[in-house]
């Protein structure tokens, strides 16, 4: 095995030795036991198996859904909504989405996420626990105190992209206790929910 190339800048005697001792370890892949991957061809009826049909379908509908929740006018940095409510929501569901708050046992954490880490990991966690039938679920973004200008831009982004959503029905800031305004509390439909409840 050829000797590693040298990093740029000059290593310590010490981390040069260790480097040394983590390559000795290395077993490098011959070439007759590599994997390749052939493309899905088409069945004998001209389509594609089955399950490579689903999985490209699952991911032109994730990036279809993706593409669809934008930044639009997010980041004008004015106050973001406390609440949000979808027509046919009533006051009194948000009350009680609030008065539940300590309730909630479904959280997404998006500190040291990207934002388009963060607008993925909404999505997948929103459209997820709709699909498992819960109605009340938590987002933390923070509040921006490890930011550089002190400004949570995910607190603003996560509101934006929550109201392109179509789970969800609602959503309310949580009381400092349960998160505050480095928190929000999403209502969701799901098959389950009677809309009636929620008027």
């Amino acid at each position: 095995m050829s000797r590693p190339k040298a990093p740029i800048g000059a290593l310590s005697e010490t981390d040069a030795e260790l480097l040394a001792q983590a390559y000795r370890q290395v077993i490098p892949i011959k070439g007759h036991a590599r994997v390749t991957h052939e493309p899905a061809r088409p069945n004998g009826q001209g389509k594609l198996p089955e399950h490579t049909a689903r999985r490209r379908a699952n991911a032109t509908e994730g990036s279809t859904a993706q593409a669809a929740l934008s930044d639009g006018a997010a980041l004008s940095f004015e106050e973001p909504p406390e609440s949000y409510r979808a027509s046919g929501i009533s006051n009194q569901a948000l009350r009680q989405l609030k008065r539940h708050a300590a309730s909630i046992r479904e959280t997404l954490d998006l500190h040291g996420l990207t934002r388009d880490q963060a607008r993925v990991a909404i999505q997948h966690f929103v459209s997820a626990a709709a699909a498992r039938g819960i109605t009340r679920v938590r987002i933390v973004h923070g509040q921006g105190y490890g930011s550089r200008d002190g400004t949570s831009v995910l607190r603003y982004l996560a509101r934006h992209w929550l109201q392109q959503l179509p789970s969800v029905l609602a959503f309310v800031t949580p009381p400092m206790g349960d998160g505050g305004k480095g928190a929000v509390l999403v209502l969701l439909r799901t098959s389950q929910t009677s809309h009636d409840r929620l008027r």
